[in-house]
């Protein structure tokens, strides 16, 4: 078994889930004509493992897509899936629910784990420094946020957006919005779904970190497309850092099933204005997660639609190879004994 990619000669990954084909974290499979390719991580090409060794790697692999896989995204043609820490790349339509944000369920949980143990750290530190000084260390404020504030400036920093946009009421350029005042963005509808509005430093001096819940004007200034999707992501996931509970998450998941898709709950929750600050109570939290997952959603998405579209033309790069190789290279009775393992 190659230990090195035929193409570009660098070391390929290895993986511990699939036994008898441990080479390469992202793996290309056709169980119908019996292919396997091993991808190279550093150039990208596809290495055809040799037929005497795919038989028992295919059903390997299609077992674990079957078992643990987790679809991405699919053509007619081809199908990403993750199943564990392994990425497959599997010709036909797998037979699997497409749900994607089953990646962001996983990831607000390790926000939680990872907030609540800043939490637990700083709230030792600060028992241990009482007991030190005999109880005459104190320190006011001490919330055990600290340590896990510090780690959202490490993240995020404290600007959510940078650019350009006139208010149209006063003329003043907005040039930046804080993640502090973000809870004063205002979603309304837009041509590409939704679009935000800010509040004017100069209109709206007071309301900057205090959003009052007036009803929105049309005057303000305003985002839409790539900029808005940005900003309104970026405020989000520095609202939600302390991430989540398996149950919140699975109610989040339940919002966007009911919506019908992703794409249907962004559209939903702009559909009328709405403060974002509506969205950041504890009340709410259910519907601020789902949203984030939602926008991350629809992100990926694209972007795994331009990767599906590169790989699908790979694969029919290396399938006319790979039908060459086993249909002219190796006699066709041979073949099929080894297909049913008869030797």
């Amino acid at each position: 078994m190659f230990t090195r990619c035929l193409f570009c000669h660098s070391p390929m990954a290895r993986n511990e889930e699939v036994e008898h084909f441990p080479v390469g974290a992202r793996v290309a499979f056709d169980p119908g004509r019996g292919r396997l390719w091993a991808v190279c991580g550093v150039c990208g090409r596809w290495n055809l493992a040799p037929i005497e060794e795919r038989w028992e790697a295919l059903e390997e692999l299609d077992r674990l897509s079957t078992d643990r896989g987790h679809l991405l995204s699919q053509t007619d043609n081809i199908a990403l899936i993750r199943a564990g820490p392994m990425e497959l790349v599997r010709v036909g339509r797998a037979q699997l629910v497409e749900e994607a944000w089953w990646r962001y369920g996983r990831e607000m949980k390790e926000r939680r784990r990872q907030f609540r143990m800043g939490q637990w750290i700083e709230g030792g530190a600060i028992i241990g420094l009482a007991i030190v000084t005999g109880g005459t260390f104190v320190m006011y404020g001490a919330n055990g946020q600290i340590l896990n504030n510090l780690r959202r400036w490490r993240k995020f920093g404290s600007t959510a957006w940078t650019g350009s946009v006139v208010c149209p009421r006063c003329g003043s350029v907005v040039r930046g919005v804080s993640f502090r005042d973000t809870r004063a963005l205002i979603l309304v509808p837009g041509d590409e779904g939704f679009a935000v509005q800010l509040l004017c430093p100069r209109c709206d001096p007071v309301p900057r970190r205090r959003a009052t819940l007036e009803r929105p004007r049309p005057d303000l200034p305003r985002l839409e497309g790539v900029a808005a999707e940005h900003l309104l992501r970026r405020a989000l996931a520095w609202h939600n850092f302390s991430g989540a509970s398996e149950a919140v998450v699975r109610d989040a998941t339940t919002v966007i099933e009911r919506a019908g898709s992703p794409t249907d709950l962004t559209r939903s929750v702009a559909d009328r204005p709405i403060y974002l600050q509506q969205l950041s109570g504890k009340k709410s939290v259910t519907r601020s997660i789902a949203l984030e997952i939602a926008l991350n959603d629809d992100t990926e998405r694209r972007l795994l639609e331009l990767e599906l579209e590169e790989l699908e033309a790979r694969w029919r790069e290396e399938e006319e190879i790979a039908a060459i190789a086993d249909g002219e290279l190796t006699p066709v009775p041979l073949l099929e004994r080894l297909r049913r393992g008869n030797l």
